[in-house]
């Protein structure tokens, strides 16, 4: 199984090979998202040029399972922004928590901007870095 952050996912929407062909390598594995990764995709309906197209995300998506959120999930979160911030790199809460739900589920976070390259994550955290 791979967590996916929102920046594949959008990646893969746009049809951006490195993130297509991960994706594809994974087609058997199951694929999760927690729901605040679904609502950030859905935000780049909202302000793309033109109308809004919910349904097919949707549609394009519809490999990915979206976990809700867990107590589970949000203490792994806490955690791990704990342990960065006294490590002097914190990530941002939306990050956090996203890699807390991967942390959680004991899943690789796969990623494809730097929000989350910061020293420290991938000693707690399996990242892959498309």
């Amino acid at each position: 199984m791979t967590c996916y952050d929102s920046s594949v996912l959008i990646d893969y929407l746009a049809g951006e090979p490195t993130a297509v062909n991960y994706i594809k390598q994974r087609t058997t594995e199951r694929s999760v998202a927690p729901s605040l990764v679904l609502f950030e995709v859905y935000q780049g309906e909202v302000f793309k040029q033109g109308p809004a197209d919910f349904a097919a995300v949707d549609d394009a998506l519809e490999w990915v399972t979206i976990v809700d959120g867990t107590a589970n999930a949000a203490r792994s979160a806490a955690e791990l922004q704990q342990t960065l911030r006294e490590e002097g790199t914190p990530l941002a809460a939306r990050d956090a928590f996203v890699a807390g739900t991967a942390l959680a589920l004991g899943e690789p976070l796969a990623v494809s901007d730097a929000d989350f390259d910061i020293p420290g994550i991938t000693d707690r955290l399996d990242v892959d870095f498309l």
